[in-house]
């Protein structure tokens, strides 16, 4: 005898049905509000990303030009010189930076230099105009601390001359007079 005919409450039950499977979508909106977070931080460092190339491409176009410079010509810190200077004025208004000249010239250029060069590039630049020139020594000094200003990837800041710290401008009249007695 089947047992189902032994006992007729057996007969009245029904086969098991199974739960529709969970979906995932739609997802929870802690799930929505991170996908947007990601996706907004990653258009942000692209755009950043794309701005700080913009923004570094006339200093490594300078690089490249300083690299290709004749550091045997007579002309060379008059090269430089007008280079850092087109190069600035990439940055800022032509205004600002194309009556630059002499100790705030310097001091400017000083700023973005590492403390332990502060004070040569002035001296340096101040020898294009004189007769002796510059020196291989000298040319080469200066083709480094040209480079080091170039390299360097933070950002160029505005010159006002009432930021220049005294002794800085100070420091380059002494040198100025000494060089040229």
């Amino acid at each position: 005898m089947n047992s189902a005919q032994a006992n007729p409450a057996l007969m009245q039950l029904e086969d098991i049905v199974l739960p529709q499977q969970i979906s995932q979508w739609p997802m929870a909106p802690g799930y929505w509000i991170l996908a947007a977070l990601v996706i907004g931080i990653t258009i942000a460092m692209v755009v950043k990303l794309k701005r700080d190339k913009k923004y570094h491409a006339p200093r490594k176009a300078a690089l490249d030009v300083l690299n290709q410079l004749d550091i045997a010509s007579p002309q060379y810190a008059t090269e430089v010189n007008s280079l850092l200077k087109r190069t600035a004025m990439s940055y800022f208004p032509r205004q600002d930076f194309a009556k630059l000249d002499g100790n705030h010239w310097f001091a400017w250029l000083e700023l973005r230099l590492p403390k332990q060069h502060h004070g040569q590039i002035g001296l340096l630049l101040n020898k294009r105009y004189q007769s002796q020139g510059l020196s291989q020594e000298e040319t080469k000094q200066l083709q480094r601390l040209a480079h080091v200003f170039l390299a360097k990837s933070a950002r160029l800041t505005a010159f006002n001359p009432n930021e220049l710290p005294p002794s800085m401008v100070a420091k380059q009249n002494d040198k100025e007079d000494s060089c040229s007695q």
